[in-house]
């Protein structure tokens, strides 16, 4: 049917009739494509139309922040340093020479530094049970002590609870890196209810069982934290 379509050339005004056929003739147009350009881009609806799959080069973090282990973190890990600084405020009460003290402080600042180097690497959980294990065994050896070299090796045990304290904020930090503030706010309100904890709970002990029970009373809070670290806590990657 194409051959229908003729146009005469003579009723075109000057200009366009010198135009080449191609413009009157709609064949070409649709059955020939030689007379365009290979480096002519022809949009197609499909490369306008967005994609939901991210480019390759995007890179996005599949691991998600844990809020149940956050808790933990910031609960057991102050609690356990809680406990720790309660059992050198007992010892500190119950000493009977001033030198006693220093003992448990310089034997917690030395055992700091190995805990902290070890949970940086390790396995930050269990390393917390067994210095609570230890913590617990220095505790009930106070509470059975009679010679000033029992009191001494007592108090270089109670000297885990640098370790203890260590360890926490290295799990902490594996939690939430970078808040620092946050860590520092906890550890401070740990300590501060461990000496009010101590002052507080060693008169009414002591009063009502005796000096021998009072360290032994923390070993129920103890032992209850190690449980709960053993059952729900994770150590960071």
């Amino acid at each position: 049917m194409w051959h229908c379509l003729h146009l005469d050339t003579r009723a075109i005004p000057l200009g366009l009739a010198d135009l080449p056929p191609m413009f009157f003739d709609l064949r070409p147009v649709f059955t020939d494509n030689s007379y365009m350009s290979s480096d002519v881009f022809i949009p197609s609806l499909g490369n306008a139309m967005p994609s939901s799959v991210p480019p390759p080069t995007l890179e996005t973090s599949t691991q998600q922040v844990n809020g149940y282990q956050l808790l933990v973190a910031m609960l057991l890990m102050p609690l356990a340093s809680a406990l720790a600084v309660a059992g050198w405020t007992f010892y500190a009460l119950l000493a009977k020479q001033p030198l006693y003290v220093l003992v448990p402080l310089s034997s917690g600042v030395l055992l700091a530094w190995p805990a902290w180097y070890i949970a940086r690497r390790g396995d930050t959980c269990r390393l917390m049970q067994w210095l609570l294990l230890g913590l617990a065994l220095a505790l009930g050896g106070f509470g059975m002590a009679s010679q000033p070299w029992d009191f001494l090796l007592v108090g270089a045990g109670l000297g885990l609870g640098g370790a203890v304290i260590t360890t926490g904020i290295a799990h902490a930090k594996g939690w939430m890196p970078g808040c620092w503030v946050s860590l520092c706010v906890a550890l401070f309100l740990a300590l501060a209810a461990g000496v009010a904890f101590s002052l507080r709970m060693a008169p009414l002990v002591v009063q009502a069982y005796g000096w021998r029970a009072a360290p032994l009373s923390l070993l129920i809070p103890l032992f209850m934290v190690m449980l709960l670290l053993w059952l729900f806590v994770e150590s960071p990657e």
